[in-house]
Parts: structure tokens; C-alpha cells; sequence
């Protein structure tokens, strides 16, 4: 019989302090993204971008930055639902889950579920966010902001059906069955953003078709307003990876890292992928796509109901200057809750 294989463990780890906001963020981490000794994090219950600053101890300072003041959305008392970061020549991009959602049944009062509200879902459009914002450097910190210069933060335009990638979505002979379903039932589930300079990469936890993940990628054009819009129709690519979806995408180099793990709310097998060479293997044809075979380099440890790998963040090499990576997990295990502060994972990648 074949198992899957047993979980590296962690090279070190590492403390992030959140501070008074520790309660409403650490339960819910789901993207992170780091440049020079600053670390951005956020949560997928909240719309808000999370900074921590490098100590000779830890990752503290934390400083909260709202969408609402630096992004133009159009819903800015809704949840965002943040599933990805990226930090790109400047900017610190976000992206949403686009993602329809169903109540959660256990939150219900004598654990009595209502089925008529179980079955009214979620509006997905303020989850419909893809953006960029300006980085500045500041006191030896990256800071976001909303205009620099010629420089302006700016999204796609969120409308009354979302916005261009959800359109997309929809008029997708693929993907559209998929858009009416909640996430984490096999439903539309962006978690994950990569760019290199006008190439936006999303990962798609779910859904996953004939047990491929699926990559959308496009390419993006600023206005001089700041606001973005699609230069090209999204291209729709498929990975396998055994049958998991994405959870975090980080360009590394020429090469795109992969978290996968569980498509639904499981508990299951987590791992790192890496696409060798990615940035030099754009698509080529719409509608006749070749099947990627990433190769899986490191497993991750998971919790049952706990610990899920969630976000990823490049890190320092190690002593031997082998390459590493933080790993955040979502719904941490309580060992890794220590007052106002997390415990995150590094992990030694094997090139």
C-alpha cells in the first residue's frame, strides 16, 4: 500500500507579534509576503493588510493598514476575504477569493441549522478584489500607500457582477458550473497570487478538475488613475498535483512555489511544488493547454481540525546558504499561541 510520504519538520521558527489585534488575525492567517526585513500578513475574515517589522527577536512592531483607505473598493464594510499577497518591483499586490460562501452551519444558535439560510449564499462580489498598491521605504520599513507620485493603488473595477476575472469565471465553459458553488465545496476559490511585472499568476484552490489544479493567468494594464484592467482574456492552466488544490503561490526566482493541500475544509495532505522555470514558460494557446507536473519537494506537517498550511512567505537562507520559506498556518495548533503571538514554520527548500 501506498502512503503518503511522512512530513519534513521545520528548520526553525518564528515568533510574530500581533499585539492588540492578535485576537481578530491569528486564528484566520491566509497570505503573507515578505520584503527585506519587513513581513506583510493578512486574515481571510477581515479587510485588512497586516505589518510586522524584524527585531533581533522576532517579527513585532505591527502596524494595521485598512483596503478601504488604500484601495478605491466598492464595498468597503464587506470582507475581502484576502487569499494572496505579492510583492513585485514596487508594489504589494492583493487578490481575493472571488468565492461565493454559505453560512457556517456549527455557529448556529442550539445547534439547531436553519436549512431555507444554510442554502442562501453569500454575494460574491466583494470578494471580487484584485489590487496593487505603491510601497514606499520608510524608517528601514516597507510601507503602503495610496498614491506615490504617478504612482496610485488601483483594482479592477468591482461592479455589480464583480469584477473582469469574475466575468471571466462566468463566461468560461470550464469554470462556469464551478462559479455557483460555495468555496471549499469544490466552488470558485482564488487563494494565491504570483506577478512578474505585468503577468499576474492566481492559484485556484478549488475548483479541481479531473483531479488538476487550475492556474489562471493574464496580463494587466495601469491606467494612470491607478485603476487596473485585463490586457488579455485570462488563460486557464492545469497542474498535477494529486489531486490538491492550491493554497499560496510565491515566485522564487524564475520558479513558482506551489502550497497544496485539501480543496474543502478537510484535513489532509499539504505539500511544496516547484515549477521550474515558470517565468520563461508563458502560455501559448487558449484552448489546448499541456498538463504541468510540477515537482513536489517538501511535505508539510497538518493537524487534524488544526494547522492547515495556508500562506507562504521567502525567507533567509539557512547557514549552508541553502534557500528557505515560511510557512502560516491557518487555525493554529494552540502549542503555536503564545499570548499576542504566533509560532510560523521555516522550512529548508532542497535547492
Amino acid at each position: 500500500m501506498s502512503l503518503w510520504p511522512e512530513p519534513h519538520q521545520p528548520a526553525a521558527q518564528v515568533t510574530l507579534r500581533f499585539g492588540d489585534v492578535a485576537d481578530e488575525v491569528i486564528e484566520n492567517l491566509s497570505a503573507g509576503t515578505r520584503l527585506d526585513d519587513t513581513l506583510f500578513v493578512a486574515a481571510d475574515e477581515q479587510a485588512q493588510i497586516e505589518r510586522l517589522t524584524r527585531s533581533q527577536q522576532d517579527w513585532s512592531a505591527h502596524q494595521r493598514f485598512s483596503i478601504e483607505r488604500l484601495l478605491p473598493v466598492a464595498f468597503p464594510d464587506e470582507e475581502a476575504d484576502i487569499e494572496g499577497l505579492a510583492a513585485d518591483h514596487g508594489w504589494l499586490w492583493v487578490v481575493g477569493s472571488h468565492a461565493r460562501t454559505r453560512p457556517k452551519p456549527e455557529k448556529a444558535p442550539d445547534s439547531c441549522i436553519d436549512l431555507a439560510a444554510l442554502a442562501d449564499l453569500k454575494d460574491t462580489r466583494p470578494r471580487a478584489l484584485l489590487g496593487r498598491i505603491p510601497l514606499i521605504e520608510q524608517d528601514g520599513r516597507w510601507t503602503p500607500v495610496a498614491r506615490d507620485g504617478t504612482r496610485r493603488a488601483g483594482i479592477l473595477k468591482q461592479g455589480r457582477h464583480g469584477n473582469a476575472v469574475a466575468k471571466a469565471f462566468r463566461r468560461d465553459p470550464l469554470l462556469r458550473p464551478f462559479t455557483r458553488i460555495p468555496a471549499k465545496e469544490g466552488g470558485i476559490d482564488v487563494e494565491g497570487i504570483a506577478v512578474c511585472g505585468d503577468r499576474v499568476v492566481l492559484g485556484m484552490r478549488g475548483p479541481v478538475i479531473a483531479t488538476h489544479a487550475v492556474l489562471i493567468e493574464f496580463t494587466i494594464r495601469g491606467r494612470k488613475s491607478g485603476m487596473l484592467q485585463l490586457a488579455d482574456a485570462p488563460v486557464r492552466r492545469l497542474l498535477a498535483l494529486e489531486g490538491l488544490g492550491i493554497r499560496d503561490l510565491k515566485r522564487c526566482g524564475d520558479d513558482l512555489l506551489i502550497l497544496a493541500g485539501p480543496t474543502t475544509g478537510l484535513s489532509g495532505p499539504c505539500a511544496l511544488y516547484r515549477w521550474r522555470n515558470w517565468v520563461n514558460d508563458p502560455p501559448h494557446d487558449p484552448d489546448r493547454v499541456r498538463l504541468h507536473r510540477p515537482e513536489r519537494i517538501c511535505e508539510l506537517p497538518f493537524g487534524r481540525g488544526a494547522d492547515h498550511p495556508e500562506g507562504l512567505a521567502l525567507w533567509d537562507d539557512d547557514g549552508d546558504g541553502a534557500r528557505q520559506i515560511l510557512v502560516i498556518c491557518d487555525s493554529p495548533a494552540a502549542a503555536r499561541v503564545t499570548g499576542k503571538a504566533l509560532l510560523a514554520d521555516v522550512f529548508r527548500l532542497p535547492f
